[in-house]
């Protein structure tokens, strides 16, 4: 009798936290063998980045779980409509039971470790995702992430529809970031054929666009703003686009051209980072 009015206020919530610590079985078990059963409970099946998305709204209307904070992005279609969605974890041959995290307060914080503080988060072009990710995770979560990837779309049309959304990543990162480690994937257009104008950009070129205040660069002045990263790693990700017919093509043109070495070089030095 004893034993299930014990278990019914630890259901009821009305035990303190260090006494439903202490009734959960799982805690008495040592510390190496519950952590071997975390390990099993939290499988990431060998990858070290974890693919972090935005749910389609089909996934939404399934997902049973409610703690994740729900949001609203555009499609792609050319009508740009909004739908509701919450992120998702897409990495294949990952198996996690967060469900585990919620038996209390230390099984929490010793599960995640494993989860946060021994991967890294890519969220790609999915960049909505990347506040609410976060925001859910509790400040001490949250300063076990180090190194997050991300992806910059263009800065000319047809690629910037990312711009609000962007801005708003650098802002939440500014004020709440632990990020020591930054990967940013930057989307570039190679033209088909030659141009006319410059056709590659040094870091001092782009230091006076920048200066100027050039729409092509704004979002540097929102990454710089970022405190506390310390490593910067550029990729580039080019595609073939049509020949140039404005001064910002061909800006954007060069841009591209200039992705691993001017534009990487000008980065770092706005972030104060070591060339």
């Amino acid at each position: 009798m004893q034993v299930s009015q014990h278990q019914a206020a630890i259901a009821k919530g009305a035990l303190p936290v260090d006494a439903t610590m202490k009734a959960s079985p799982l805690m008495r078990v040592p510390a190496e063998v519950r952590m071997m059963i975390f390990a099993y409970l939290f499988d990431d099946g060998g990858n070290k980045q974890l693919l972090i998305q935005n749910g389609s709204a089909e996934k939404l209307s399934k997902a049973k779980d409610k703690s994740r904070t729900r949001y609203y992005i555009l499609d792609g279609s050319f009508q740009r409509r909004t739908y509701e969605t919450t992120y998702q974890l897409e990495t294949d041959g990952v198996n996690f039971y967060p469900s585990v995290m919620r038996v209390n307060r230390a099984v929490y914080e010793e599960t995640s470790y494993l989860v946060y503080g021994r991967h890294t988060f890519d969220f790609g072009s999915h960049i909505e995702a990347v506040e609410p990710f976060l925001s859910d995770l509790t400040p001490s979560s949250r300063q076990l992430i180090q190194e997050i990837s991300l992806y910059k779309r263009g800065p000319m049309p047809p690629y910037d529809y990312d711009r609000s959304e962007w801005r708003n990543v650098c802002r939440f990162l500014q004020d709440h970031g632990s990020i020591r480690k930054l990967r940013l994937v930057v989307q570039g257009g190679r033209p088909s054929v030659a141009w006319e104008g410059p056709k590659e950009f040094t870091a001092t070129d782009l230091k006076l666009l920048f200066d100027i205040k050039h729409e092509s660069l704004d979002w540097v002045e929102d990454l710089a703003r970022v405190e506390g990263i310390e490593e910067l790693v550029i990729q580039p990700d080019v595609h073939y686009c049509p020949p140039p017919s404005s001064t910002n093509m061909i800006i954007f043109a060069a841009l591209s051209a200039s992705i691993e070495r001017g534009l990487t070089e000008f980065l770092k030095m706005q972030l104060r980072l070591p060339l």
